[in-house]
């Protein structure tokens, strides 16, 4: 008789399951990151930012850039906070003994060595099309000396220099940080890199009381970055970890905190960005008002949900039941996502004031001097005007347009968009530039406060006036 060979089993059913987990995994993450790119644009929609039309005579970056440019803001917003996160989650809420890191802590650090290389790509990405926008060239068509003028020339570039650095380092010694003290060290770099920003560009930097201003932003930024930060990093690093438990607890005291420093300071900022509590309640109605109220809702979101936590989720946990503490936490992130999403909005999107310039101000019709014919009516800066990241004075083919009044002695930023070579020529010869054609440059302001009138030298059509105070 012939022997027959023995059948085989067929592969166990949940085989393909297993496999499709990745799957299913990436697509939530893309759907996530669709979300907030949606949410993003649609503050950027109600905010009204670059709504209005590029001046006559101009030429404009194109939708691309437009639309690329707070996409990569957010970008390298959420990849700060990560980074920070996972370095919290290593320093704090899961430390490890005698001054070495834990196997999920070690994890955690590596992470933050990617999430700093993504931050810093973000950051570089962002200076080119913020220029791009600044000067109304897509980024293929941007001269090197423009470039080079905004990094070196204006405060906004700076900060993108100092934040370039530190994130680099964070992302370097991240790589090879083995032990606690050196994960606190790392931890400490990258909460500077999240305030220069804040220190150096924003409202609330170009705000009246600027100390007062920036303190409060400061800790509005810290406090929500740890919040978020702390939370996503306890679901990404430490949701299978024995630890859980006791992480947990240390991030709930640190939660509640945040909570409170991050609401508080929220309120203050708006008030000191608008002018008092009274322009607060005056936005109410507008696009900026409305991302306001945006993020208060979802702040008070975040308020019940953490109270849920606390009230049912975290019993459970410490009773070994994991499983409602994830579920919980993930929306719970979500929304803390979707309000960093609102606030880069609210960051790009024009204060109400800023839509009726002062009697006097730079922005205003001048009044017309001896010698000089009056400038023609003044008109929206569209896409050339981000508060500290302005260019001060455009130059299109008709005219000059004057953005805000300048500090005494700051550097005025410049872009000649027409097609030829003109001069900046005070009236009083506090100042006299020659700008070519199609180049950004700046140059410093007059230490005297008032009001400067200037022509060109090329032109007598071309008439305005600086005011410095």
């Amino acid at each position: 008789m012939s022997s027959t060979a023995p059948v085989r089993p067929a592969p166990p059913a949940a085989a393909p399951a297993l496999s499709g987990r990745p799957r299913g995994r990436t697509a939530a993450w893309l759907a996530t990151a669709a979300a907030l790119v949606l949410v993003l644009l649609g503050g950027l929609a109600v905010g009204g930012s670059g709504a209005q039309a590029v001046p006559d005579g101009l030429s404009d970056a194109g939708p691309l850039v437009d639309l690329g440019a707070p996409v990569v803001t957010l970008v390298g917003r959420i990849a700060a906070v990560a980074t920070l996160g996972a370095l919290l989650f290593a320093t704090v809420l899961l430390p490890g003994r005698a001054g070495g890191l834990a196997p999920t802590s070690r994890r955690a650090v590596r992470a933050a060595s990617v999430w700093a290389s993504v931050s810093a790509a973000a950051t570089g990405l962002g200076a080119v099309l913020t220029v791009s926008r600044l000067v109304g060239r897509p980024p293929t068509a941007l001269p090197w000396s423009g470039v080079r003028v905004f990094l070196t020339d204006t405060g906004a570039g700076q900060a993108v220099l100092l934040v370039l650095g530190l994130t680099v380092l964070v992302a370097a010694g991240a790589r090879r940080c083995a032990g606690v003290p050196g994960a606190w060290a790392l931890l400490a770099v990258a909460l500077a890199a999240l305030v220069v920003p804040a220190v150096l560009t924003g409202h609330s930097s170009a705000a009246e009381d600027h100390l007062f201003a920036v303190t409060t932003l400061v800790v509005h930024v810290v406090a929500a970055s740890v919040w978020v930060g702390g939370l996503g990093a306890l679901l990404v690093y430490g949701r299978r970890d024995e630890g859980l438990p006791a992480a947990v607890g240390r991030f709930s005291a640190l939660a509640l905190l945040c909570f409170a420093a991050t609401g508080v300071t929220g309120l203050i900022a708006a008030s000191v960005v608008l002018g008092g509590p009274g322009a607060v309640l005056a936005a109410v109605g507008t696009g900026y008002g409305w991302l306001l109220l945006g993020k208060t809702l979802g702040l008070v979101a975040l308020a019940v949900l953490g109270w849920q936590h606390r009230r049912r989720t975290v019993p459970q946990l410490r009773a070994g039941r994991p499983g409602a503490f994830r579920r919980f936490a993930v929306v719970e992130l979500f929304v803390m996502l979707a309000t960093v999403a609102l606030a880069v909005a609210l960051a790009a999107s024009p204060p109400p004031a800023a839509a009726a310039p002062a009697a006097g101000s730079a922005s205003a019709v001048p009044a017309p001097t001896a010698g000089a014919p009056a400038a023609a009516s003044a008109d929206p800066m569209a896409g050339h005007d981000h508060g500290p990241l302005t260019v001060g004075v455009l130059i299109d083919d008709t005219r000059f347009h004057v953005a805000h009044p300048v500090a005494p002695g700051s550097r005025v930023t410049v872009f000649n968009g027409s097609d030829q070579e003109v001069t900046i020529t005070a009236a009083d010869g506090s100042f006299d530039v020659t700008v070519p054609a199609g180049s950004l440059m700046t140059f410093p302001a007059p230490e005297q406060p008032g009001e400067h009138p200037f022509t060109s030298r090329h032109s007598p059509a071309y008439a305005d006036v600086l005011v410095v105070e």
